[in-house]
């Protein structure tokens, strides 16, 4: 028999809170396989909405910890001592939490007294990259596929050699003694990102889905690298040789700082987010030096005017270079499956056109399907995997 509605009411906030005991948590995980998914429960966790409303914040949900309660672990772990996020979020955090843990991919097993929700492997799924898919190609258009090389010298190119670490990362040592070449590095969609350390002692990690052209070794009065894509730098400093990475006409000019450049073609705007030091943004005629802490943002839908943020989240930024996914205050579902494309090299199909926002962040060390549940989870958006491709589609259908 179903527990009442004021029982459902105690369960629910122990369970999120930490505070259920092992035959607390039983019963509230007998009533969801009880219930089923067309269950009152999303309407439980309205009304606590309801209740607390009017409180500006509560508690910062983590949703790479959420997930391992639903897929893995025996705990949930909500930090209630830092007070980031609305109700209305931790109530589709709650409401996810519970959605997975009652759907069809999902079945519980007892272990120590409490429940654990387990994946359904038979399921159709895309595994994270595994390696490093990226290309380099030298000045005389010789490609070198990185995953299959071995580590240690992998060409010389006049006096400069070009180096795989045992890491996967790849450096360059020696000075120019005669004509500059160029290479080219390139990771695909479905690769690892890649570090490089440029002949300079400069260092930059290019994310997938993007390539970094470059001298293998500067000479003269600038440093140049041009860019498509994504990359984070860490410039050497050198006062008298500015750093400059180009993309068509945007310029991002630099003597020795930190920051991230963001291109990709398929996004609204290019970024420029500084972390450390300065640097000078150039488009056309139009130029702006950055703060740490801010953002220069241009648009791709033809007005490409210069506008600096200084509301930046930079976890959010650098996500990608610490191996997650993270999505900010109100972030689009375009946005968030354009990541997806890149990472898991998936074609994504709408069925029709979905207003959806989301918030959180997970591990990218996970299978798409993972991914999928979580973004499932909030009730607006629906997907299926079929072969290389992920149809998204409105619960309604």
């Amino acid at each position: 028999m179903l527990s009442s509605k004021e029982r459902i009411y105690y369960l629910l906030e122990a369970y999120i809170s930490r505070q259920a005991t092992a035959t607390e948590e039983s019963e509230f995980m007998d009533w969801i396989l009880e219930a089923g998914e067309e269950s009152a429960l999303k309407d439980y966790v309205l009304d606590i909405w309801n209740q607390y409303k009017t409180e500006e914040d509560l508690s910062y949900v983590n949703w790479d910890q959420i997930y391992l309660r639903a897929m893995q672990q025996p705990v949930v772990s909500i930090d209630p001592g830092i007070k980031k996020i609305k109700w209305v979020r931790f109530a589709a955090a709650v409401t996810g939490l519970v959605v997975l843990a009652a759907g069809a991919y999902l079945y519980f097993t007892p272990r120590s007294q409490q429940a654990i929700a387990t994946i359904d492997i038979k399921q159709k799924d895309i595994a994270p990259p595994s390696d490093n898919k990226a290309i380099l190609t030298l000045a005389n258009g010789t490609k070198i596929q990185l995953d299959s090389s071995g580590n240690g010298t992998l060409a010389v190119q006049g006096s400069i050699q070009i180096i795989k670490q045992a890491t996967g990362e790849i450096s360059y040592s020696g000075t120019s003694a005669g004509e500059v070449s160029y290479n080219t590095l390139n990771v695909p969609a479905g690769s690892k990102p890649i570090s490089l350390t440029l002949s300079d002692g400069s260092k930059v990690w290019i994310n997938v889905g993007s390539s970094l052209t470059y001298p293998t070794a500067f000479t003269g009065k600038e440093r140049k690298v041009k860019i498509t894509g994504e990359a984070y730098f860490e410039v050497a400093h050198k006062a008298s040789i500015p750093f400059i990475v180009q993309h068509d006409e945007l310029t991002v000019s630099v003597l020795g700082t930190h920051f991230n450049v963001n291109t990709y073609k398929d996004e609204s705007t290019e970024r420029i987010t500084l972390l450390e030091g300065s640097v000078k943004v150039n488009q056309n005629a139009l130029s702006e030096l950055l703060k740490p802490g801010q953002q220069a943002r241009i648009s791709n839908n033809g007005n490409r005017a210069i506008k600096i943020s200084n509301d930046v989240n930079m976890d959010e930024v650098m996500a990608w270079k610490n191996g997650k996914f993270m999505f900010g205050d109100n972030t689009d579902l375009g946005t968030i499956m354009r990541q997806i494309t890149r990472w898991y090299n998936v074609e994504v199909v709408y069925e029709e056109q979905i207003n959806q926002h989301f918030w959180g962040s997970i591990s990218k060390d996970v299978n798409v399907s993972q991914v999928l549940k979580i973004l499932e989870a909030t009730g607006g958006v629906k997907f299926k995997i079929e072969g290389n491709k992920i149809m998204v589609m409105p619960t309604s259908h």
